[in-house]
């Protein structure tokens, strides 16, 4: 199960750590987001594989993070709801 603690949150900025996966959520959210125009900077860091704790951060040219975060993760659903679609009809 996915635990998610905020660090820091401000108006252009974000940073979580996260137990419980690394790089199955991490990186395709880091590269929606590395897409967006209104994201200056998005990474992740994982400590340790076996400890499963990924460290997120997002610093925003502008708008919310939360609100790139959303769009981003919306995306991918899209994405995902395209490709079953065109395997299973």
């Amino acid at each position: 199960m996915l635990q998610i603690e905020i660090l820091k949150l401000d108006d252009r900025y974000l940073e979580i750590k996260a137990r419980g996966d690394t790089y199955t959520l991490f990186s395709p959210l880091v590269e929606y987001l590395s897409n967006d125009p209104d994201v200056e900077y998005v990474q992740f860091d994982v400590d340790h594989p076996l400890q499963e704790n990924v460290y997120f951060k997002i610093k925003m040219k502008r708008g919310n993070p939360l609100d790139a975060v959303q769009r981003a993760v919306n995306a991918i659903l899209s994405d995902l709801e395209e490709l079953e679609k065109s395997f299973f009809s």
